[in-house]
């Protein structure tokens, strides 16, 4: 009897309980996951032998966190890994994605998102090192990075033909030349955010209004430099749905006129867009009947502007609008 029940629970362990563990990991956190390797030796042999558990490498906000992503993918679990986060990671630099690239780099070819926010001690030379295996990176984000310059736009672009979404938000030292790189490049780029990118001027915004007409969202938050010609040619961004122009103080009801045939719109954030009025307003009322975000700032005797703004969020339908108060001149 003890025999018998000794080889039901062995049989449980060994075929089992390993089944249920895989249905349960898929949920689990990555640490979490690596914590159910140690538990049996029937579990380990299961989920390693399931490529589709080790897809993710997560090491954000930890802290040695280049020479864990060097030990992890030197294991075999994470040969086909295919999204990196490390944002935030502390202490990671360019000397560990130099060792990335010499000892396992193979490992990432199947990489398609790479999150590098807030790592600021990685370079230009950084990004050519993690991006020289990377040629099938989709989503590519190094946020607020004052290192990062054209020259490492320049070394992503030429190894990285297919990203659609790049995050270039706090790069202050990317430039027209950047910009230039990624339209002609990356034509159909989906999404771009280049907040806070303040060395970029007309020049660079119309390469990428002309060239990258799949652009479906559009961040220019906290750039306040373009002028109105330039926010006029976002009307060539016929699948255009998100639009952030918080802080584009140039921008006129003209201009407003213009981005109102963006019929596609959902999302449009206008916040500290001081020269708009009454006029931009109809224009968007009757031009963007998709629109379910909303937000603007109105002076004491725009009135009017602010009533027209929530009649229009009645009738569109609108989710969410918002409205800021601006201090009276």
């Amino acid at each position: 009897m003890e025999v018998e029940k000794a080889e039901a629970v062995e049989l449980w362990c060994r075929e089992t309980l390993p089944k249920v563990m895989k249905i349960v990991s898929v949920r689990l956190p990555l640490r979490d996951l690596i914590n159910l390797l140690l538990v049996s030796p029937w579990i380990n042999r299961n989920l390693v032998s399931h490529p589709s558990l080790w897809l993710v490498l997560d090491f954000h906000e930890m802290s040695d966190a280049g020479n864990r992503l060097v030990a992890a993918l030197s294991l075999p679990r994470y040969q086909n890994v295919k999204h990196i986060n490390l944002e935030f990671a502390r202490d990671i630099e360019d000397k560990h994605l130099e060792n990335l690239k010499n000892k396992c780099g193979n490992s990432v070819m199947n990489v398609e998102t790479l999150n590098l926010n807030g790592c600021q001690k990685i370079s230009d030379i950084g990004i050519g090192f993690v991006t020289s295996n990377c040629s099938r990176l989709k989503v590519f984000s190094i946020y607020w990075n004052v290192r990062v310059s054209d020259l490492g736009i320049r070394n992503l672009v030429d190894n990285c033909k297919l990203v659609i979404d790049l995050n270039l938000s706090g790069c202050k030292n990317v430039t027209d030349e950047s910009l230039k790189l990624i339209a002609e490049n990356y034509q159909g780029l989906q999404l771009l955010n280049i907040t806070r990118c303040v060395k970029i001027t007309d020049k660079g915004l119309d390469m990428i209004l002309v060239k990258c007409s799949s652009l479906h969202s559009l961040n220019l938050y906290a750039l306040s430099s373009f002028t109105d010609a330039a926010y006029k040619r976002i009307s060539l961004l016929t699948h255009l749905r998100f639009l952030d122009l918080c802080g584009a103080q140039n921008l006129s009801d003209d201009g407003l006129s213009c981005i109102a045939k963006c019929k596609n719109l959902t999302s449009l954030n206008l916040t500290w867009c001081v020269r708009i009025t009454d006029q931009g307003v109809v224009s968007l009322a009757e031009g963007c009947k998709s629109l379910e975000f909303l937000s603007g700032s109105y002076r004491q005797e725009l009135g009017g502007s602010v009533r027209l703004l929530f009649s229009y969020a009645y009738n569109a339908r609108c989710k969410r609008l918002y409205r800021h108060k601006e201090a009276k001149p």
